[in-house]
């Protein structure tokens, strides 16, 4: 059955021009075709992605926030409470009054008290300048060499050749190494974002598009 359904969704008429087959785009005389395998070279360029920011963060960004500045401000640490971290964990980060008032009964302190004991708790949670620098520096190293690369891909005629034939209309363009490259590199950008989006600095722009 997955068989049937694999050539079903891979007929030649739902993805070719009429009269071409897969047969067409196999690889011969040193030319290389892009096929549905060369996904999987997205796999360990994702690693090595993460590798290089883990490094850029701590090599660049960080010594780079110090030279330009910033400074991570400094924050008291609540004082542990299993009560109010609770609280905090599986209810609200900014408890109602009503909630303040039992709490603080519960834990034989003010409400002015739980009130600072959740603004330095919350505070805690934020992320440090230094590290939405060093995000911001990765993606802007990243953008900026994708940029270029995609300048030099694209308008450098040195990687491209006159089309061999004509697809009604399209070019029938064999895949260059270096277009090749800047896909899967582009790719495996966005799928090391994923990887870490659970860790990432949560920016204005998240809540926005959500």
């Amino acid at each position: 059955m997955l068989a049937t359904l694999y050539e079903s969704f891979w007929k030649a008429e739902y993805w070719l021009p009429p009269g071409y087959t897969w047969a067409d785009l196999e690889d011969s005389d040193d030319i290389t075709y892009p096929h549905p395998k060369d996904l999987l070279a997205v796999v360990p360029l994702t690693f090595v992605l993460l590798v290089i920011r883990y490094g850029s963060e701590r090599i660049i960004g960080l010594p780079l926030s110090r030279a330009m500045g910033v400074r991570d401000p400094r924050r008291i640490k609540a004082t542990p409470n299993p009560i109010l971290e609770s609280f905090f964990q599986t209810q609200n980060k900014k408890p109602e009054k009503d909630d303040l008032s039992h709490l603080a009964s519960q834990c034989s302190l003010s409400v002015r008290q739980i009130q600072c004991w959740f603004r330095r708790r919350r505070n805690q949670e934020r992320p440090l300048m230094s590290k939405k620098f060093s995000e911001s520096c990765w993606r802007f190293l990243f953008y900026s060499t994708s940029f270029l690369d995609g300048l030099f891909v694209f308008y450098n005629e040195t990687w491209f050749g006159k089309p061999e034939t004509v697809w009604d209309g399209y070019p029938k363009q064999p895949l260059q190494p270096a277009i090749y490259w800047w896909y899967l590199l582009e790719l495996s950008f966005y799928f090391s974002l994923l990887l870490t989006l659970s860790y990432d600095v949560k920016r204005k722009t998240l809540k926005a598009s959500s």
